[in-house]
């Protein structure tokens, strides 16, 4: 049987019928491919007649030959002279000359033709002489063409991201070496784009149309959604929510993925249950895995379900809350719109057995996977076990519960799919024309009309269309809905780039806004693609906004709509095979790096010879680009940051480096690094001075010499000016020998007539020896202070606290008995003040309540030599407090007397003793938490309101007279005019002339400013120049409100207390680099540093030049609200702000103001500033110094380039403060033992870290009752009293002065315990701000 059944197949076998002229050729074709065997082997047929019909043809190849990469290709086909074979010569020949011509008929028409590509020189690979990689040979000898061929194909592969084959290598580095390769030439691309090969298949020439080179690209703009905006409202961020939420919700909808999972876990289900009934008891791996793939899809399918409720839960909870705030609001500003379809069930009997029976099949599947996850237990243990022995078993695994798994599966069925009884709900959303019918916007918001905007579409940074101009509708959005079509050649697009600009109704330029990016991406059968493209403005520009630009974009044909319906489009071109393609495509390398910005262009050789064009640029390669590293490489390199240490000279270790080495792997790690590495510090370990400190001495020590060079030089010049020329002197190049004589008179007369030059002075020493008093001389000072009465002084709030509760218990309005209120809520703080200055103290009587009358005068002599008036004058109000107690021994009764420091008024010595006196009415700087006392606030014990009764402020005002005897009057004042002036002679001659109009306008001569002052360079300038942008601090620039940083910023800056008359408008004004370098300065230069950089945030600012309490000569910064337009006064000292009606503003008398374009001197009669006229335009009462032929000079004092540097480590300095704090209470307490209870300090610095946030103008006063309060209900079985300090961080001596004015440490209680706490805040250049806490806590007796 074995033997018959082939015949049979043999016999069906049909025989193939042959032609006589086949068989000739096919034995011609046999014959030729015997003759070009390579060293016994086979050659392909198939790469034969491949390279037979896309062979090279014999002209291409003769044009050609003057090229040297060809020259260099022959010589590794060259076999050795000793062979003398004749295969070798006709191996060199082109292949297709091997093979018979065929006469094929045409597949395409007439106009087609082979086109000739030309390459350029310049892009042409040539391998080198010297192999580029290591080959490990034993006797063989490359030749030059064979190591040349070697780099050709190590390069070839490279570029491929493959190695070099070993036969390859083995075959070129064999002493005899093939007849011959197949090779090509390598050439570089210059186009960054992937060009994809194509396959037609031959059709008659007749039918074929050509090839589908074009495409038109749809681009439909829809409309642009704003979501920052300034008009942004609560209404529209939640529209806006909402429309993205119902964007997904709409979408998960329409892919239906829960209704798909669940048909794909139905026919899982199936599957298994046929698995499992063929295979019995025995599961195969088949059968596992089938129930594997059956839980996944289940537990995919609850999420996913329990996804899409979950989004619907959420959508229709902030679409409720639309709608109550739209109700709430009671207009509407967005066209969003919802529509809810309610679907109840019709047979509830049916949803409920459908939802059991869904269940009952979940439930039994998951107590099966449970059942079978436990028989497995059951079976290892039941083997470990056996293995073991008796000696030590385990406990053997527990059965599932199946109640367990049922309330567990139930809540997850729950949590996915909805209750039987629930209705369905069907969310659509109502169209454009519906919804944009209910809008109701009121006239307060509506958008400005002249907000226009368009974008420009951009394809790979071509321009291809621009929109129209669309106005900003109320909902913040622009409908465009505009459709672009860009025909496209040979080529499709790879990015789209829209750039959004605004149009200015008044000029015909657009300002350009921000510019969105988004490549083109898009599948053979996608019908389109929607892009929602993001854009956000720079932070730089004035109003900031953000949003979204909808886009959609689809590819088409020019015949047709779609490329699907042509036969002829690009999509539906077959690829050419992948193998096909390789032997095709020639050989190329990666394209030209991104650093060769001009394209090479090909060009065709004229010559025999071209040497390639000098216009092209070379190539780059990546050995080239690898002498530059990034940014983020050299900041992490060793080397560098011992570099950039020493050049700093702040490193005590790296800044007396004479050698550092070159490579970083011979820095060793015992070499110090920087402070930014953690490692080394300023000084040497064991010195005292920290970083800090030692910044802020070297800071104060330039200032001083600043002024004393300064003050010496104006002297020295004065006196120099005073002195009498002769006349024979005024000659140039004459002196005191050669003033006799006929030729020295002539010489004079002649140097009157031509013109006096110059004179030169000879140099004679410093003539200036600072004030006439002698500063070593001791001296009587007489401080006089009438302190008349105080508003608004704090109360204690357990008394309150307890009037709170009776009022409550009580259940009635005290409003009726407002005196008795009034008297409880007075009686129980008696208030006193006392004026110190160092150790010397004065105080005034005990009055008594929160709005306290001294009518008091106190007396205060001070002996000191005058250079040592340095301190500050201090108004303090305390509270006295009498305890009533009781003695150990005996029932005896005695009274404890404690006093409660308040608050304090610091007054500079320095002007005091310009200024002589000072009068009015001061705020208090309080305390921002004062544990144990509250603001005596009306409302807090009566339903009245606080405008009833204007006594009650938020501050501590006092009004007082204070005065000093001897003042500083005689001190000799800087003589600035003696300095040389860096204006022109024009603007000096007018500003002189100037200044006789303006004396005889003004009501009081002290009020002129000498419009030209001396600068930090030694150097007159006018006042004009101090004004111009500078660069913000760091921390300014990236906060929520830039002008309070900044107010901030400037009122931390130390303040040089010192007499010197360098120090007022007179003397030497200070440019950025100086005062932020140093971190000290005048109360002048605050000013002006507040002031440009209020300029630098783009705000109408000008400097305000007056006389102040406490500071006498100070400048204020006037600015104006962009949003109110409301004019505001800022202190720079303090950083507060101040309306133009407060009485209360510290600025007593203003002199002039001085803007960016022009000086304007105040010539009203009012001095008060609360009733002066700020109508600059108003010539009666301003005068405006320079005039529209004479422009003010602008410029040239501040560094417009200044760098800010990082701050030290503050860890040490925080620990250094609070043990000096322990350590001074601890000294000063020299009859009680101090206890120090550290508990209460975690929470205490928690307080103090939301105190620098809330320490600006616009946040709370001076008195936080939320953080004193919170104290004393966690703790009711102690007694607090304690307060906060904060000022900028001068020095230690510093520090420990101000807590000593406190008193705190009086506290003579035998059970009192301290708590202290500290935190620094620092800011650039060592600007830091220095928190503290002293809480002083008494155990109550139960």
């Amino acid at each position: 049987m074995d033997s018959v059944s082939p015949k049979k197949t043999i016999k069906k076998k049909r025989k193939t019928q042959t032609t006589k002229s086949y068989k000739r050729r096919e034995q011609e074709v046999e014959s030729l491919l015997r003759e070009v065997r390579i060293s016994g082997q086979e050659y392909d047929a198939e790469a034969l007649s491949l390279l037979f019909f896309h062979g090279e043809d014999i002209e291409e190849q003769q044009e050609r030959e003057h090229m040297q990469s060809e020259a260099d290709t022959k010589g590794a086909l060259e076999t050795d002279e000793d062979s003398g074979e004749e295969t070798t010569v006709e191996a060199s020949k082109s292949s297709n000359h091997t093979f018979i011509q065929i006469d094929l008929q045409p597949l395409v028409w007439n106009q087609l033709y082979k086109q000739r590509h030309y390459y350029d020189e310049s892009l042409l690979y040539r391998p080198s002489n010297v192999l580029h990689f290591q080959l490990h040979l034993s006797d063989a000898q490359l030749t030059l063409a064979q190591i040349r061929m070697l780099n050709r194909f190590q390069e070839q592969a490279k570029s491929e991201f493959n190695k070099l084959s070993s036969e390859l290598v083995a075959q070129l580095s064999d002493v005899n070496p093939p007849e011959f390769l197949l090779d090509g030439e390598l050439y570089r691309s210059v186009c960054h784009k992937e060009f994809k090969s194509v396959f037609f298949e031959p059709m008659p020439r007749e039918f074929f149309q050509g090839l589908p080179t074009r495409r038109c690209l749809k681009l439909n703009l829809k409309r642009i959604r704003f979501s920052f905006h300034p008009l942004l409202l609560e209404e529209h961020e939640l529209a806006q929510q909402l429309e993205d939420l119902y964007d997904v919700y709409n979408q998960q909808r329409k892919l239906k993925i829960c209704k798909k999972l669940r048909e794909e876990l139905e026919i899982a289900r199936q599957v298994a249950a046929r698995l499992l009934h063929s295979a019995g008891q025995d599961q195969t791996s088949e059968v596992k895995r089938q129930l594997r793939l059956t839980k996944q899809l289940r537990e995919r399918y609850y999420a996913e379900s329990a996804t899409q409720r979950n989004l619907l839960k959420q959508l229709l909870r902030d679409w409720a809350k639309l709608k109550a705030l739209r109700r709430q609001q009671r207009f509407q500003c967005t066209r969003f719109q919802l529509s809810l379809r309610v679907t109840h069930p019709s047979d509830l009997e049916a949803s409920y057995s459908a939802w059991k029976e869904s269940f009952e099949t979940d439930l039994a599947e998951v107590y099966r996977e449970h059942l079978e996850l436990f028989y497995c237990r059951r079976r290892l243990w039941s083997e470990e076990n056996s293995s073991r022995g008796s000696t030590s078993r385990t406990k053997p695994p527990r059965k599932p519960q199946f109640d367990r798994i049922m309330a567990s599966l139930k809540k997850e069925y729950e949590k996915a799919f909805k209750d039987p009884e629930e209705p369905f709900v069907d969310v659509i959303r109502l169209h454009a024309d519906e919804a944009a019918a209910r809008i109701q916007t009121p006239s307060s918001q509506q958008t400005p009309r002249a907000r226009n905007y368009f974008l420009k579409i951009f394809l790979d940074d071509e321009i291809v269309g621009q929109t129209r101009s669309y106005r900003l509708e109320p909902d913040l959005q622009i409908p465009i809905n505009e459709c672009i079509g860009v025909l496209l050649e040979m080529t499709l697009p790879g990015s789209l780039h829209i750039w959004l600009y605004e149009k200015s109704t008044l000029t015909p330029n657009s300002r350009r806004l921000a510019e969105m990016s988004a490549p083109l991406t898009l599948s053979r059968k996608d019908e389109g693609v929607h892009e929602k493209m993001a854009f956000q403005t720079s932070k730089s520009s004035s109003s900031q906004l953000a949003g979204d630009v909808y886009v959609s974009y689809d590819y088409r044909t020019t015949e047709g709509n779609g490329g699907t319906q042509d036969v002829h489009a690009l999509d539906d071109v077959q690829r050419l095979p992948e193998p096909l393609r390789q032997s095709l495509l020639p050989a190329k390398l990666p394209p030209m790096p991104e650093a060769s910005k001009e394209p090479v262009s090909p060009r065709p050789p004229i010559e025999r010879y071209r040497k390639p064009n000098k216009h092209h640029s070379p190539l780059i390669f990546w050995d080239q680009q690898l002498q530059f590293c990034s940014i983020d490489e050299l900041v992490e390199n060793r080397r560098f940051h011992l570099l950039h240490s020493r050049h700093q000279q702040k490193n005590f270790h790296t800044k007396q480096l004479r050698f550092v080495p070159a490579l970083e792997n011979e820095i060793t790690d015992l070499e110090p690094l920087p402070d930014s590495r953690g490692m080394g510090t300023l000084l040497e370990p064991g010195t005292y001075w920290n970083p800090i400190d030692l910044h802020k001495h070297r800071g104060r020590k330039f200032l001083q010499l600043l002024y004393e060079v300064i003050g010496s030089q104006s002297a020295r010049r004065a006196k120099a000016l005073q002195t009498p020329v002769p006349l024979l002197l005024l000659a140039e190049n004459s002196d005191l020998s050669s003033a006799t004589g006929w030729a020295a008179l002539w010489r004079a007369l002649v140097s009157v007539f031509k013109g006096q030059q110059p004179v030169t002075l000879p140099r004679e020493p410093a003539a200036w020896t600072g004030p006439q008093i002698q500063d070593n001389l001791f001296q009587r000072f007489s401080v006089s202070l009438h302190v008349v009465r105080a508003t608004g002084v704090p109360v204690r709030s357990r008394h309150i606290l307890n009037i709170n509760e009776r009022r409550t218990s009580a259940g009635g309005d005290m409003s009726t008995s407002l005196f008795v209120t009034q008297t409880l809520m007075y009686s129980n703080v008696r208030p006193f003040v006392t004026l110190s200055y160092g150790q010397r103290l004065c105080r005034s009587r005990t009055a008594e309540g929160s709005n306290p009358t001294w009518n008091e005068q106190l007396q205060l002599q001070i002996s000191t030599q005058f250079g040592d008036l340095r301190d500050d004058l201090k108004i303090s109000l305390f509270d006295e407090q009498i305890e009533q107690q009781y003695s150990d021994e005996a029932s005896d009764l005695y009274q404890r007397v404690q006093c409660n420091w308040l608050g304090e008024f610091r007054v500079p010595i320095n002007s005091l003793l310009a200024t002589r006196k000072f009068e009015g009415c001061i705020e208090m700087a309080m305390p921002k938490v004062l544990v144990g006392y509250k603001r005596p606030l009306i409302d807090s014990v009566t339903n009245m309101s606080t405008d009833q009764y204007p006594e009650f402020k938020e501050s501590v005002h006092l009004w007082f007279y204070l005065s000093i005897e001897p003042g500083g009057a005689d001190v000799t004042p800087l003589q600035s005019n003696a300095l040389a002036c860096a204006e022109k002679p024009e603007l000096q001659i007018y500003l002189e002339e100037r200044k006789l109009d303006l004396m005889q306008l003004l009501p009081q001569p002290q009020r002129f400013v000498e419009p030209l002052v001396c600068t930090a360079q030694g150097k007159r300038v006018c006042l004009t120049r101090l004004l111009e942008s500078i660069p913000l601090p760091p921390a300014v620039g990236v906060g929520e409100n830039p002008v309070e940083a900044a107010c901030r910023f400037v009122s931390l800056l130390s303040q040089l207390r010192t007499y010197d008359p360098c120090q007022g408008f007179r003397g030497v004004w200070l440019d950025n680099q100086s005062i932020l370098d140093s971190t000290w300065c005048s109360v002048k230069d605050l000013g002006v540093l507040l002031c440009n950089y209020m300029l630098s945030l783009g705000l109408e600012c000008w400097l305000i030049l007056g006389m102040a309490c406490p500071h006498g000569e100070c400048s204020f910064v006037l600015y104006r609200q962009p949003e109110t337009s409301e004019l505001f006064v800022v202190a720079p000292a303090t950083g507060k702000r101040y309306q133009l009606q407060d009485v209360y503003c510290p600025l007593r008398r203003l002199f002039c103001l001085v803007g960016k374009h022009n000086i304007y001197f105040n010539i009203q009669t009012e001095t008060r500033v609360s009733m002066t006229n700020f109508n600059l335009q108003d010539n009666t009462c301003w005068f405006p110094l320079f005039v529209r032929r004479i422009r003010a000079p602008h410029g040239g004092v501040h560094k417009l380039d200044y760098m800010y540097k990082r701050s030290h480590d503050l860890t040490q300095l925080q620990k250094d403060i609070e043990r000096k704090i322990t350590k001074k209470i601890s000294a000063w307490r020299t009859t009680r033992k101090t206890i120090w209870n550290r508990a209460f300090q975690p929470q205490l610095y928690q307080i103090l870290c939301e105190m620098e946030h809330i320490a600006t103008y616009s946040r709370g006063c001076y008195d936080e009752p939320a953080f004193s309060e919170q104290l004393e209900r966690e703790y009711p079985n102690y007694k607090f009293y304690g307060f906060t300090l904060n000022f900028a961080y001068t020095n230690l001596a510093a520090i420990s002065e101000r807590i000593r004015t406190t008193c705190i440490h009086y506290n003579n209680h035998s059970d009192v315990e301290f708590c202290v706490a500290v935190h620094l805040h620092a800011h650039s250049n060592d600007v830091i701000s220095v928190w503290l806490f002293l809480l002083a806590m008494v155990p109550l007796v139960v």
